[in-house]
């Protein structure tokens, strides 16, 4: 069976980006299944404007021409529920379906999920048509099925939450210091929208209290220059930019840190969240999007508010003062994605989805 897959690049030196990390891991782990990879969505530090408008009927030109070739493929749709992803991507998904394609749907939370309510009504209206396809949709965490079923009325919906590949993480054994300075990490778009500025001045408060600590920040800036010079200015040697990591680069990353601080204003479930647990590194996240199906507030992990950098270093501080804590914090995070997130019972559920088409 041929499957077309439809997401941004998959070269992360080009594109940070979850859609692209499960689509990396679907190929990759799903054998039974030939993939055929149509690449849509902004790379890193793409020009927009008037460019972005040739280059999506450039995109629309080979899409259909993908479609004439391989009319008997099922189409793996990633959508994201942002702005744009909303504008472009029910063009391309309409066309497979006059087409008489097989098509099924991966909902990747934003803000209009999250937000549907403050949404205009042209979006609503979109949102509204593409959800009544009676196609399946897969979500990510139970909090998105039950909005895009009560809400949008979808009929076809079946829960997948995001999964990672484990093999490096079950051979890593974590040694929690309990005097060693704290080291804090974020791996992912460095973007406004992901709480950077929270994350900033949290760190420059524990910077003045004189708590010691380093903060690592790994992945591509949403736009240049736009925080990594000022953490670099404002922490000096107590900041480290990691640069785009993948592969064995990711995983010496995520093996360095203590805690993954995501304070990010909406999500679906992020796969840096899960790898991050996978080895151990306790969560400190805002409960937004389909986190709170993965993590646990004070049992493997700690929630902290939206847009509210008080609650930051207060809970930075507290894993500070009792290392204790952030060992079992840790080693409850490790345990629920090895419980939970296992890749060969992701992929046999996708494959049943795929049947369902």
């Amino acid at each position: 069976m041929k499957i077309i897959v439809v997401a941004p690049s998959l070269d992360p030196s080009k594109n940070v980006s979850g859609i692209s990390s499960i689509t990396q891991f679907i190929v990759s782990n799903n054998k039974e299944k030939e993939y055929i990879h149509f690449e849509l969505g902004r790379k890193d530090n793409e020009k927009g404007g008037i460019f972005r408008i040739f280059s999506i009927l450039k995109k629309l030109r080979e899409w259909r021409i993908m479609l004439t070739k391989e009319k008997d493929a099922i189409i793996h749709y990633n959508f994201p529920l942002s702005k744009s992803s909303i504008l472009r991507d029910p063009l391309f998904m309409g066309i497979a379906l006059r087409q008489k394609q097989k098509i099924v749907v991966h909902i990747h939370g934003g803000v209009f999920l999250t937000h549907y309510e403050e949404a205009s009504f042209f979006f609503k209206w979109i949102l509204k048509k593409v959800f009544r396809w009676n196609v399946p949709f897969i979500v990510l965490g139970e909090n998105e099925k039950i909005i895009i079923e009560q809400t949008l009325k979808a009929k076809r919906v079946f829960l997948l939450p995001n999964c990672v590949d484990l093999q490096d993480a079950e051979s890593f054994e974590r040694v929690y210091n309990l005097t060693k300075p704290l080291n804090i990490g974020y791996i992912g778009r460095i973007a406004a929208t992901k709480g950077m500025e929270n994350l900033l001045l949290a760190c420059c408060e524990l910077k003045a209290k004189q708590i010691p600590f380093t903060v690592k920040l790994a992945g591509a800036e949403e736009v240049k220059d736009s925080f990594l010079p000022l953490f670099d200015s404002y922490l000096e040697h107590q900041f480290i930019y990691a640069g785009i990591v993948s592969g064995e680069r990711k995983n010496f990353f995520l093996k360095t840190l203590d805690i993954f601080v995501l304070p990010s204003y909406f999500e679906g479930l992020p796969m840096s969240l899960l790898e991050c647990m996978s080895y151990g590194v306790v969560p400190v996240t805002t409960n937004v999007g389909s986190i709170s199906d993965v993590v646990e507030d004070r049992k493997n992990g700690l929630f902290i508010k939206v847009k509210d950098t008080d609650s930051i270093v207060e809970v930075l501080m507290n894993l500070n003062n009792d290392r204790k804590i952030l060992s079992t914090l840790g080693n409850k995070a490790r345990s629920t994605i090895f419980q939970n997130f296992n890749p060969h019972k992701y992929i046999k559920n996708l494959n049943i989805i795929y049947e369902m088409a």
